[in-house]
């Protein structure tokens, strides 16, 4: 895929909403190269809101994500699809790869500032790439298990050293005077469609390595592993990862079971990671009740179960919990996204409260869907 352009009329239409929306407020779309290797039709823009592009809104635009997690929605977009958003306050500069590593496609921002257009940049897919996301993720956990002032010393110079590679990775994009339309007749079929697995017991010996290893690394830190549900029951298929405190990165938890070198998020759990796969990890200090994060970061987005096993410092296990793939988890997620929009039209304070209390009562509901598992 060449990317060699992007119409002026749809950068100036992204602009001019974005401007109206102000607030710091981006807009974003899919948009899709002609066999000039330029970007001229696209789909409807989103609006953004309290957490940027709403994702689930814009895989929307394509095939409905009504009952899908993210990863579905995505194995529906074009093979000539570029994911372009605007960026207010920059001129199209971009310097992360999080973005070409979650969609493994072409991404495109266009920076706004001083009320107009200021840069159009962009990545493409590259391996090297992915692995630049992998040393990050390695580099922000190595500070926690630092046990030197020098130690540390050493690895935030190979994250600032990291940082400057991070300036290279984009180009500008011209930006060309050609025709553009919206395409609003696209429906594609979602190419992934993974099973609602059910589970009821984890595997004792894993739990206990699981929580050995948390007591171990120490800190606070989360333990996690990728695990396979075969009737009901969950146990290990790969190795132990460490996280960071309150949290397991992606790629790293991905590594517990396949090879990520060279590989995009997008692929590692569309195409590596085992369908009946089950996420586990540690809450430290917890009795294994989970939160709406952790909603997202198992079935939301990658569609499998996640569980947590809740421990004390001494490694006693306080419990163990699962939230499975529900269509009433995608029902609150997609409410969350409305919510996130309807925040910046509150015109009164009572309206915004109101917003805000839902928005507690959608994290109160993602609780409620932790459901206690047996440990045996």
């Amino acid at each position: 895929m060449i990317v060699n352009g992007i119409a002026k009329l749809l950068v100036d239409a992204l602009v001019q909403r974005t401007l109206e929306l102000g607030q710091g407020r981006n807009v974003g779309c899919l948009g899709f190269l002609d066999d000039r290797g330029i970007i001229s039709s696209h789909t409807e823009s989103v609006d953004g809101g309290l957490s940027g592009i709403p994702l689930r809104m814009l895989l929307n635009k394509i095939t409905p994500m009504q009952g899908k997690p993210l990863v579905e929605g995505m194995s529906a977009i074009p093979d000539n699809a570029v994911v372009v958003m605007t960026r207010p306050g920059k001129t199209g500069l971009i310097t992360d790869v999080s973005g070409v590593d979650f969609f493994n496609l072409p991404i495109v921002n266009i920076g706004v500032k001083n009320e107009g257009f200021a840069g159009a940049g962009l990545i493409m897919p590259r391996e090297q790439y992915f692995d630049l996301a992998t040393e990050s993720e390695r580099l922000n956990l190595a500070t926690l298990s630092s046990m030197t002032m020098e130690d540390e010393k050493e690895v935030l110079r190979q994250g600032n050293l990291l940082n400057l590679k991070y300036l290279e990775v984009s180009s500008e994009l011209p930006v060309v005077d050609y025709p553009a339309q919206v395409v609003t007749d696209i429906s594609g079929e979602a190419m992934v469609r993974l099973p609602r697995n059910s589970v009821e017991v984890l595997d004792r010996t894993l739990a206990r390595q699981l929580v050995d290893k948390s007591v171990e690394v120490g800190q606070g830190r989360e333990v996690a592993v990728i695990g396979v549900v075969d009737n009901g029951k969950v146990t290990a298929a790969g190795k132990i990862v460490a996280g960071g405190m309150g949290f397991v990165p992606s790629r790293t938890l991905a590594s517990s079971a396949v090879d990520i070198t060279h590989r995009s998020l997008q692929q590692i759990y569309r195409e590596l990671i085992p369908e009946n796969a089950v996420i586990v990890h540690t809450h430290p200090g917890g009795t294994g009740v989970m939160h709406i994060g952790d909603a997202n970061a198992g079935p939301g987005t990658w569609g499998r179960p996640i569980i947590a096993i809740g421990h004390d410092a001494a490694g006693n296990i306080r419990g163990a919990t699962v939230i499975e793939v529900t269509d009433r988890l995608y029902e609150l997620a997609d409410e969350d996204e409305r919510l996130n929009l309807q925040f910046f039209d509150a015109d009164t304070p009572e309206e915004e409260a109101k917003i805000r209390n839902r928005k507690f009562g959608i994290a109160q509901e993602y609780t409620d869907l932790c459901k206690p598992i047996q440990i045996q």
